[in-house]
């Protein structure tokens, strides 16, 4: 018994297995904390509170709003802002800056939830104005560019808007919502 002991714990130190992702902390994860899970919340859930919800809140919805609508206001379209577009801007561009990046061990930031409370993407704050999006392998899929208080629009790596943009959800995190103003159900904390 002893024999096969050794080979194995010598084995089992020289072949580690390496964990690349983030570790979902327990502050932001809503199945350990139910009060951040709109499926339990309504306060945070577009679909039973409408102060939150981009179809009865015009404020709120890009589409019927122009002043955060990229399409209309181009101050907050990356397109014709290089500061804005981390494609162009390499200060802000995360293939460029690994701290930006959630497979950095030292990496803090956001996750994304689908309606489901899985964890679906990770968001880094790389300035006020604008958050990097990943999807759960860690591949960098866009930006979220602020186009008002609680308000951020999606772009595409090229800084393309892809029509999607999150609100403030009141109290601990964003929805994100289709262009029509359809939430998703996915949210972030």
């Amino acid at each position: 018994m002893k024999k096969n002991l050794l080979p194995c714990l010598l084995t089992a130190f020289l072949f580690q297995a390496h964990v690349y992702s983030q570790a979902l902390n327990n502050n932001h994860d809503p199945k350990v904390d139910i009060n951040l899970s709109p499926t339990f919340n309504s306060t945070i859930n577009p679909e039973k509170n409408s102060n939150i919800n981009p179809k009865y809140n015009w404020n709120i919805n890009p589409a019927h709003n122009n002043d955060i609508n990229p399409e209309f206001n181009s101050t907050i379209n990356p397109l014709n802002h290089y500061e804005l577009n981390p494609d162009v801007n390499k200060t802000l561009n995360p293939m460029y800056h690994n701290e930006y990046h959630p497979k950095n061990p030292s990496w803090k930031g956001l996750y994304i939830f689908n309606n489901t409370d899985d964890l679906i993407g990770y968001i880094s704050v790389a300035t006020q104005q604008l958050m990097l999006t990943f999807d759960s392998t860690g591949e960098w899929t866009g930006s979220y560019v602020k186009a008002a208080t609680g308000i951020y629009n999606h772009f595409d790596v090229k800084g393309v808007w892809d029509g999607k943009y999150l609100c403030f959800d009141s109290i601990v995190g964003y929805n994100v919502f289709n262009k029509d103003g359809t939430w998703t159900g996915q949210h972030i904390k």
